[in-house]
């Protein structure tokens, strides 16, 4: 059996765990969406708000994009990129103040934490 093949039973649960640290980037999302467009915000269409948008909205399809792809390069290079983007988005929140988006992605992390211990 060729090492980059999988059996269908752990290229599910891999699936899954990938699926699994969408869901906090989703609503990392929803809340950064929150705070860009809430005037009571006071980040409300700031660039720092735009960039925690773009910034989740990154994490949440690169977390998609994880769980559909094969063990490989590519994946192992997004798997990083989903790390150092998730560090970087949780001081992005930081500086913001932005406590949901910050435990959102925090959520996010140990999901990755999780991607990882299944899938190596």
């Amino acid at each position: 059996m060729p090492q980059s093949a999988l059996a269908p039973d752990d290229n599910a649960r891999e699936e899954l765990a990938a699926r699994l640290m969408a869901i906090p980037a989703l609503l990392a999302l929803i809340a950064a969406l929150t705070e860009l467009l809430w005037r009571g915000s006071g980040i409300a269409h700031t660039p720092g708000a735009w960039l925690a948008v773009a910034a989740t909205a990154a994490l949440f399809l690169g977390a998609l994009l994880t769980g559909a792809l094969r063990p490989g390069g590519f994946r192992t290079f997004l798997t990083v990129m989903l790390l150092v983007g998730g560090l970087l988005t949780i001081l992005c929140a930081w500086f913001l103040e932005s406590g949901l988006v910050m435990a959102a992605v925090a959520v996010m992390l140990v999901a990755w934490l999780i991607f990882i211990l299944i899938a190596r």
